[in-house]
C-alpha cells in the first residue's frame, strides 16, 4: 500500500510542480524617438476625463487622486526602470515630469495578461531609419539600432534588476511597438525610401532575437489629426505599405493614432494662447509643448498608446481596439467628436436655441457652419468641424434670441439671414455680423404676432414661417427694401399656410429647407409630426408623415441624405433621436443621451449635415452632423464610423443597388397632388404697405402660442 501511494505522489508531484511554477516575464519592446521617449507633461493627464467618449479610461491609472503603481508590470527606459507609473516619458521638463505610450501600452498589456510584463523602451529624440536605425540587411547597422540592441540585451541579462521577485524562471519576447517618423517624414527621399528600409528593419530585429514572426505594432504618425497633408500623409502611406506586405499579414499592424488628435488645445495653440501671461494657465493645464510633439498633451499620448496596445493585443489573437461608442443604424453609426469651443460659447451655450447654415461648396461657399447665440452673436465652425470662432456683431443680433440661420449670396459676398421670434424681426447680416437690412414684423408693430421660426431663400425669394404664432409663411425679396429706408426689407404681397391639419396647413411650421439644385422647400410641421415639401410657387408635391408624438423641428439634405432633429420622439418620447433618412427611407436613429451618454440631450432643437470632401478610412467620404439641443442648449459634432463593415457596404454592397431618387428625397411625382386639397397655391394678397390691416383680415390673425 506504501508503494503505491509513493507511486502515485511520484506521479502527482511533477505535474504540481510544474502548475505553481512561475510563468515566464512577458517582455514587449518600445522603440523610436522623441514621441516614444514621451513628451505629455503628467499635470495634463486628467484632462482626459473630461473627454466625453473616452473619460472613463481615467480609472485605469488613477485612484482617489494619486497615479496607479502598477505590481504586474515594469519597466526599463535607458537605465531608469521601476513599477509602471506616471513619470517615465522623457525627463521632466518645464512641466514636470512626463508619459509617453508607455503608461498606456502597459495598463492594456498588464490587464490583459496573468504573467508579469516588461516593457524596455529604447528611444532617443531626433533619430531617422535612413541612417540611425538603419538595420543591417540594408547597409547598417545605424547607430541607434545597435544602442537599442544593447539596452534590450542589457536588461535581458539582469531581468531580476527590474523585476521583482524574479526567479530564473525565463522570459519570453512577446511584441515589438515603435512609434518613430518624424525625421524621415521631413526629407521626400527619406519617406520615399521608408517601406523598404523598414520592411528589412523588422525581418532583421526578428533574426536577431530569433523570434519567427514577432508581432509589430507600427504607431501611426498622428501629428495633426486627420487634417495632416502633403508630407505627414505621404509619410503615413509609407507605414501602411509596411504593414500591407504580404508575408507580415497577421504579425504587423498599422495602429491609426491620428483619432486622438485634440482639437481643443490645437486651436489653443494656434491663438498663441500660450505665449498670453493671463491666459497661458488655459493651455498648459491641458498641453505643454508643440504639435510636433503631439501638444504635449498627456490625454493625447495615452490615448495613442491605448490603441498601440490594443493592436499588440490583436495581434497576439485577444481583442482588439475597442469599437468606438457609436449611435444610429447598421452602415451610418456616429460617434462624438470632441472639438475647440471658445469660452464664451461655453458660457452662453445654456441658452442655444437656434439651427446652423452650412455654407456650401458647391453653392460656392467654403464648407463652413454658421449659427448665432443669444449673448454671443455669429460663430462659426471650420470647413472640416475642429473648432468654432466666434464672429460675433452689431448689439441687434447679440441680445436677441434668433432661431435658426440662413445663408444668402450677394455675388461673391456672403450673407446671413437670421430669424428673431423674440425680436419679431429678420436681420440679414454680413459675415462679420453687421446688420444690412432688418425685416419687420409684416403685421405691422401693433399687428399680430411675428414668431418667426426659420427662413429659407429659394431661387431669390425669402420665406419666413411665422411658426410660433399662425403658421403663415411669409415671402419677400431679401434685397427689396423701402425706398426712403434701404435698411428696412419690403415683404411682398402674397403668402400662404396658416394653422390645420390639411396639406398646405401647418400645426407648428418650425423649420424650412431648400432642396439643393431645385426649386423646392421642405418645411417641419412639428405638431403635426410631418415633413411636406412645396415648389417655389407654393404648391405641395409630398411629405413624410412620422410616428404620432414625433416632432420634427428641421430637415437637412447632402446629397441622397437627409438629417432630422426632433424635440420629441415617437409617442412624445424623450430623450428625442436625430433621424437620418436615406432616399426618403429611415436608415439610422441617433440617441445622444442615450448611447453616446452626451448629458442634457433631452430634446433636439436641429440639425445639420456635412460630407466632408476630404477622403475618410479607405476613401469613404465622412458623414457628419452637426446638432443642437435645447432646455439646457447643447451643440455636438457627431461624426460618422468607419470600420470593416462600412468599407464593405461603401465599396461592394452599395453599388449593387439604384440610389433611387436624388436629393428631392421627399418629392412625389407631381401628377399625384394637382388636385385642389393636395396643394396650396401662394396667395396674392395685394397691399400698399407691410401694416396694412385688410391684410391681416384676409390671411387671419392669431394669438401667440407658446413655442420653444
Amino acid at each position: 500500500m506504501r508503494h503505491l501511494i509513493l507511486m502515485v505522489f511520484v506521479v502527482i508531484f511533477p505535474a504540481l510542480v510544474v502548475a505553481d511554477a512561475p510563468a515566464p516575464v512577458k517582455v514587449f519592446i518600445l522603440a523610436g524617438q522623441s514621441n516614444m521617449e514621451g513628451k505629455g507633461a503628467v499635470n495634463t493627464l486628467e484632462y482626459l476625463g473630461e473627454d466625453p467618449e473616452y473619460g472613463h479610461l481615467l480609472a485605469d491609472i488613477q485612484k482617489d487622486g494619486e497615479w496607479i503603481v502598477r505590481d504586474d508590470v515594469f519597466i526599463d527606459y535607458l537605465g531608469r526602470s521601476g513599477p509602471l507609473t506616471v513619470g517615465f516619458g522623457s525627463n521632466p521638463g518645464p512641466h514636470g515630469p512626463r508619459i509617453g505610450p508607455e503608461l498606456a501600452i502597459g495598463t492594456v498589456l498588464g490587464d490583459a495578461f496573468d504573467e508579469k510584463i516588461l516593457l524596455i523602451k529604447t528611444a532617443w529624440g531626433g533619430k531617422d531609419v535612413a541612417k540611425d536605425f538603419l538595420p543591417p540587411s540594408m547597409g547598417g547597422p545605424g547607430e541607434f539600432y545597435t544602442k537599442m540592441m544593447e539596452n534590450v540585451d542589457r536588461v535581458l541579462a539582469d531581468i531580476g534588476s527590474v523585476v521583482p521577485g524574479y526567479k530564473d524562471e525565463g522570459y519570453e519576447i512577446c511584441g515589438f511597438i515603435w512609434f518613430q517618423g518624424w525625421n524621415d517624414m521631413v526629407d521626400k527621399d527619406k519617406t520615399a525610401a521608408y517601406a523598404e528600409r523598414f520592411t528589412a528593419f523588422i525581418d532583421d530585429i526578428r533574426k536577431r532575437w530569433k523570434v519567427d514572426n514577432l508581432p509589430v505594432v507600427i504607431g501611426e504618425l498622428g501629428s495633426g489629426g486627420f487634417k495632416a497633408s502633403g508630407k505627414v500623409a505621404d509619410f503615413r502611406a509609407a507605414q501602411a505599405e509596411v504593414a500591407a506586405v504580404e508575408r507580415f499579414r497577421g504579425n504587423v499592424k498599422f495602429a491609426h493614432t491620428s483619432p486622438y488628435w485634440d482639437w481643443n488645445a490645437d486651436q489653443l495653440y494656434r491663438d498663441d494662447v500660450w505665449k498670453k501671461e493671463d491666459e497661458r494657465h488655459k493651455f498648459y493645464r491641458i498641453a505643454s509643448d508643440r504639435p510636433y510633439h503631439y501638444l504635449g498633451s498627456g490625454k493625447i499620448y495615452y490615448l495613442m498608446g491605448w490603441a498601440m496596445g490594443h493592436g499588440m493585443k490583436e495581434l497576439l489573437g485577444m481583442d482588439g481596439l475597442p469599437p468606438r461608442c457609436s449611435t444610429g443604424g447598421e452602415f451610418y453609426r456616429f460617434a462624438h467628436r470632441v472639438v475647440h469651443v471658445p469660452e464664451l460659447v461655453q458660457q452662453n451655450i445654456k441658452g442655444a436655441h437656434g439651427g446652423f447654415a452650412v455654407d456650401r461648396i458647391a453653392d460656392g461657399g467654403d464648407g463652413s457652419t454658421w449659427f448665432c447665440l443669444k449673448g454671443v452673436g455669429l460663430v462659426q465652425i471650420d470647413p472640416d468641424l475642429t473648432r468654432m470662432k466666434v464672429v460675433g456683431g452689431d448689439e441687434a443680433i447679440v441680445n436677441a434670441n434668433v432661431h435658426n440661420t440662413c445663408i444668402l449670396r450677394q455675388g461673391n459676398k456672403r450673407l446671413l439671414v437670421l430669424p428673431s421670434d423674440e425680436a419679431q424681426k429678420i436681420y440679414i447680416v454680413d459675415d462679420k455680423g453687421k446688420v444690412m437690412r432688418t425685416f419687420p414684423n409684416p403685421y405691422g408693430d401693433d399687428g399680430g404676432a411675428f414668431r418667426v421660426c426659420d427662413i429659407e431663400v429659394v431661387e431669390g425669394l425669402m420665406f419666413a414661417a411665422n411658426g410660433y404664432a399662425d403658421n403663415i409663411i411669409f415671402i419677400a425679396d431679401p434685397f427689396e427694401a423701402k425706398t426712403e429706408q434701404p435698411d428696412t426689407g419690403v415683404w411682398a404681397p402674397m403668402s400662404f399656410g396658416g394653422r390645420g391639419t390639411a396639406h398646405g396647413k401647418f400645426g407648428t411650421a418650425h423649420g424650412i429647407t431648400a432642396v439643393p439644385g431645385t426649386d423646392v422647400f421642405t418645411i417641419a410641421d412639428r405638431a403635426n409630426a410631418r415633413l411636406e415639401s412645396y415648389t417655389r410657387e407654393g404648391r405641395y408635391i409630398g411629405g413624410i408623415q412620422f410616428e404620432a408624438g414625433t416632432m420634427p423641428c428641421d430637415v437637412d439634405y447632402a446629397g441622397n441624405l437627409a438629417v432630422v432633429g426632433c424635440l420629441k420622439g415617437a409617442g412624445g418620447s424623450t430623450p428625442a433621436p436625430i433621424h437620418l433618412l436615406q432616399d426618403g427611407n429611415i436608415v439610422a436613429t441617433l440617441k445622444l443621451q442615450e448611447d453616446l451618454g452626451l448629458e442634457g440631450w433631452t430634446h433636439v432643437h436641429n440639425a445639420a449635415i456635412r460630407v466632408l470632401d476630404r477622403p475618410g478610412y479607405l476613401g469613404i467620404p465622412r458623414v457628419m452632423i452637426i446638432a443642437s439641443g435645447w432646455n439646457p442648449g447643447r451643440i455636438a459634432i457627431l461624426e460618422q464610423v468607419i470600420g470593416l463593415l462600412e468599407t464593405l457596404h461603401y465599396w461592394f454592397i452599395q453599388p449593387l443597388f439604384d440610389p433611387g431618387r436624388s436629393a428631392q428625397v421627399f418629392e412625389d411625382e407631381l401628377e399625384q397632388h394637382e388636385s385642389a386639397d393636395t396643394h396650396q397655391n401662394l396667395s396674392h394678397k395685394h397691399r400698399e404697405s407691410c401694416d396694412d390691416g385688410q391684410h391681416i383680415e384676409r390671411i387671419g390673425r392669431s394669438q401667440d402660442r407658446g413655442h420653444h
